[in-house]
């Protein structure tokens, strides 16, 4: 313990931090202290996201989650030393620009940073943060702004960098911002790590993020995760000590070899940390990575099921180790791949003796999103994608596994927590393994679009059932597709990417038909939408034993239970598939200029009852149980009777689309579509920015399109607009529907 308490001591000193001979066990609250020092409740701002921490000298600063009983707390706000230097992490780029309302906590916690950083009162400042340099210059410091990372001709003219670290991806600049920290100097940096992704091109956090990169070396790193519901964060300097991951492994390490047991939080609060350490760790294998392992030696591998999942009550030690597993695996490079024993229940491996093949694949940069390949790389196999020397380096990926649902946060695993893997292609021939297995993509980025179109030639998969619409016909699928050894099958066509089991996708026997309605399908939510001339990509709908959210969930893919399967890909004259795919579709179809608080869930329910009436040929109110005639009438009732009628009105999706079927039912559909085509439409005026704004233009425009005056209309419903946009409205006639008079 004493040698312990020498080391520690000595990487205190080297980052600068006031530590005597005797190392206090507290002394990662006495530096948070200066920190906090005179920093309320601070706010939640945008969609932020954890800081990993893993290094000796790194420590939590403001921690999320504690007010969500039995959930490890993360760390919104952390700071590390490295050598002579110090640095302050927010996981919101919105930190580094504090404003009135917010300076009592994020103004003092950004002045507090920047003086920590350096241990000087007035130190110069460089920022490439407009928002931070006109702040901190009225605050009395020297402050240069940067038109973006600092050069490394002139870092040093500065005392600590106050930096957004969103756009700091070339090698040179992550390099030496890292110098300059070690030879003394501060940084405060910020930002929104789970869209470097989006704003990157495709590039990877913990890859192509150079700064992120650098600063791993002081065990500190941005995450693309998430963090809780919570709506502000209080300062404590009081944290749990296993928030830093290599405690919470060490911890771990003593217990398994006879030391002190951990409580349930504890071992909750130490796997969290380790799992958000190992997925920010930057390519190849780090020190921290190889002591992860280190934990698992002589245990036996967890395998999840449906029918016996693996549960937060029941089974932590078996998810800790493999939520480390997943981890580690994500990021090892192809060689030290071996197909996980998981696999086998889900995504499930072709046979043993399925052929490996070489396939040449066309590419057409124009559509982003992922190209199904029609093949299938087995659990552990390593397959060879070669591509032009011009495409290497320039944002594209070869996937394996459409699964992309993440379960780390869920009470319970019926799967693996994470089986797919994506392999950025930075050389002509890129070798990529999946200790799951998956079908094969290749990613395209959107900054692609005007390459021109090539072949990719991908070796040692297995073909996977694939049909394409105008390509393929109904005999060539049932003679030949749908025998392809691959567990898993696609139907494609320009509209829509529908992917389940293989052994659901035999059932079908008309393929063409399928798909044509599907077609059908995506059409019309397109054109009623208006959004026919935006569509770049096909949608996906792909099956997953577990989803991370909800029943289905919306997004690129639109995740459905594997139980769905056959109800997604089935259609002839007795049944089709039903709400929930039309429902998902819609949240892809939803813009925010129609859609306001209480809205979410009700807006795409209109666009999914066009497609039941339209392509379906049904009564849309036949859609759900829940809009059939008796249940409006309830709906009706129930905003009678209520006190707080919006209250109710945005609580309740239903009752809220009841006033939208009203709508269709007095105007049709032609006044939906040209409502929401009106905010293109320059004579109704700038679409609206805030909720008031939405309400107040949903009234408006409604109105003038019909020509009639739905202001009391708005008023039963409890919709609240302002006495302005009525007027607006108040020469055209009254109108309100049979029953609400």
């Amino acid at each position: 313990m004493r040698l312990l308490g020498v080391c520690i001591s000595f990487l205190l000193l080297r980052a600068g931090f006031a530590a005597p001979a005797a190392v206090p066990v507290n002394w990662q609250s006495a530096e948070r202290a200066k920190l906090l020092a005179g920093v309320s409740a601070l706010p939640k701002l945008g969609a932020p996201g954890p800081i990993a921490i893993w290094g000796p000298t790194a420590f939590p600063v403001i921690a999320t989650g504690a007010e969500e009983e039995g959930k490890a707390e993360t760390a919104l706000v952390a700071a590390a030393g490295i050598e002579k230097g110090r640095i302050v992490l927010f996981g919101h780029n919105s930190y580094l620009s504090p404003e009135s309302g917010n300076e009592a906590s994020v103004g003092v916690l950004l002045v507090n940073a920047v003086k920590w950083g350096t241990q000087k009162q007035k130190p110069r400042v460089g920022t490439n943060d407009a928002k931070s340099a006109a702040f901190l210059t009225a605050r009395g410091f020297a402050v240069k702004k940067l038109p973006g990372a600092p050069e490394k001709k002139n870092i040093h003219d500065f005392d600590v960098l106050v930096l957004n670290a969103q756009s700091i991806t070339a090698d040179a600049e992550g390099r030496d911002v890292l110098d300059f920290v070690k030879t003394g100097g501060g940084l405060v940096a910020g930002m929104t790590g789970w869209a470097f992704e989006q704003t990157s091109g495709g590039k990877r956090l913990n890859a192509g993020n150079t700064l992120n990169t650098a600063l791993a070396t002081a065990g500190i790193a941005f995450t693309d995760a998430g963090i809780g519901k919570e709506k502000e964060f209080s300062p404590r300097t009081d944290l749990p000590p296993l928030m830093n991951a290599q405690l919470a492994l060490d911890a771990m390490l003593r217990s398994q070899k006879g030391g002190a047991a951990l409580t349930p939080d504890e071992f909750a609060q130490g796997s969290s940390a380790i799992q958000l350490a190992l997925a920010a760790q930057p390519p190849g294998r780090s020190a921290f990575q190889v002591a992860a392992l280190g934990a698992l030696a002589g245990g036996t591998p967890a395998v999840p099921t449906a029918k016996k999942p693996l549960t937060l009550a029941k089974d932590a030690a078996a998810r800790n180790r493999l939520g480390i597993e997943t981890r580690i695996l994500k990021m090892a490079a192809a060689a030290d791949i071996k197909a996980h024993p998981a696999a086998k229940e889900f995504p499930g491996l072709a046979p043993a003796d399925a052929q490996r093949v070489t396939r040449e694949v066309a590419i057409h940069p124009n559509i982003p999103g992922w190209t199904s390949t029609g093949l299938w790389a087995n659990a552990g196999d390593p397959i060879t994608v070669k591509v032009p020397a011009a495409i290497a380096g320039k944002g594209f990926a070869v996937r394996i596994g459409c699964h992309t649902d993440t379960l780390y946060q869920l009470d319970k695993w019926e799967r693996a927590p994470e089986i797919t893997r994506s392999v950025p292609i930075e050389k002509e021939i890129t070798v990529a393994a999946n200790a799951f297995g998956g079908l094969v993509f290749i990613e395209v980025p959107d900054k692609a679009k005007g390459t021109s179109d090539f072949n990719v030639t991908i070796a040692g998969a297995i073909e996977a059932p694939l049909f394409v619409l105008g390509k393929d016909d109904d005999a060539k699928w049932n003679s030949t597709i749908k025998l392809r050894k691959a567990p898993w099958a696609e139907f494609a066509c320009e509209k829509v990417i529908l992917c389940c089991p293989t052994e659901h996708a035999r059932h079908v026997t008309n393929p063409t038909e399928l798909m044509q309605f599907w077609t059908r399908v995506v059409d019309a939510q397109d054109e009623i939408s208006n959004e026919a001339k935006e569509r770049k990509r096909p949608e996906r709908y792909v099956c997953d034993v577990q989803i991370s959210a909800g029943y289905m969930h919306s997004g690129y893919p639109i995740m459905v239970p594997v139980s769905t399967a056959d109800e997604m890909i089935t259609f002839n004259k007795q049944k089709a598939p039903g709400w929930g795919f039309y429902h998902e579709l819609g949240h892809n179809h939803q813009r925010g200029d129609f859609t306001f608080e209480g809205t979410g869930e009700v807006t795409n329910n209109v666009l999914g009852m066009y497609v039941i009436e339209y392509v379906l040929g049904h009564d849309y109110l036949t859609g759900h149980p829940a809009i059939a005639p008796a249940e409006l009438a309830k709906h009706i009732a129930a905003i009678k009777k209520a006190g707080n009628k919006f209250a109710l009105w945005k609580s309740e999706p239903f009752v809220a689309l009841t006033t939208y079927i009203q709508l269709v039912q007095g105007f049709g559909w032609d006044a939906w579509r040209n409502y929401l085509y009106s905010f293109s439409n320059p004579s109704f005026g700038p679409a609206p920015k805030t909720d008031d704004e939405k309400r107040d233009q949903f009234l408006v425009r409604y109105s003038k399109i019909t020509g009639k005056n739905l202001g009391d209309f708005f008023d039963f419903w409890g919709i609240p607009v302002s006495s302005s946009a009525k007027a607006e409205v108040s020469k055209l006639e009254r109108w309100m529907p049979k029953g609400l008079n």
